[in-house]
């Protein structure tokens, strides 16, 4: 795999500070990461890149937070990628991360999200890496 076939945009959503500085260290190698600490800002940061010309390739999204949890957050992003597709060419791939095993935000996310992955907590960065592995491989596909 080549460096211009992996994901260039990558937004963590985590309230967490520990836990956005992990992600942000294992997923800098797969391009800029920018991160959000609640729902409503992991939204207004996917508008603005898209509004920007540089939308995320990757949203990395804890269901567990502040001001509007994960789910209703990849609901807007959804939301807005499908009323905005000039400056969104293709669909952001989601993995949702929590640290709670509740089957019902599981398939919610993956019925309605359109979710590439789900990570339980606490992550490693060998998974991680390998599921960005997969989004790669998945986007290159699609060319």
């Amino acid at each position: 795999m080549h460096t211009r076939d992996l994901p260039s945009r990558v937004l963590i959503v985590e309230d967490d500070i520990a836990s956005q500085i992990f992600l942000k260290a294992v997923l800098k190698p797969f391009g800029q990461c920018d991160t959000a600490g609640d729902g409503a800002a992991a939204v207004r940061a996917y508008a603005e890149a898209a509004l920007d010309g540089a939308p995320f390739d990757v949203v990395f999204m804890d269901i567990m937070i502040p001001e509007m949890n994960g789910l209703a957050a990849i609901d807007r992003i959804r939301d807005y990628e499908a009323h905005n597709r000039r400056s969104v060419p293709r669909p952001a791939q989601v993995v949702v991360v929590t640290a709670t095993e509740d089957s019902q935000n599981i398939i919610h996310a993956y019925c309605t999200g359109d979710v590439f992955a789900y990570m339980k907590k606490p992550l490693e960065r060998q998974e991680v890496e390998a599921t960005m592995a997969k989004i790669a491989s998945a986007l290159e596909a699609a060319l």
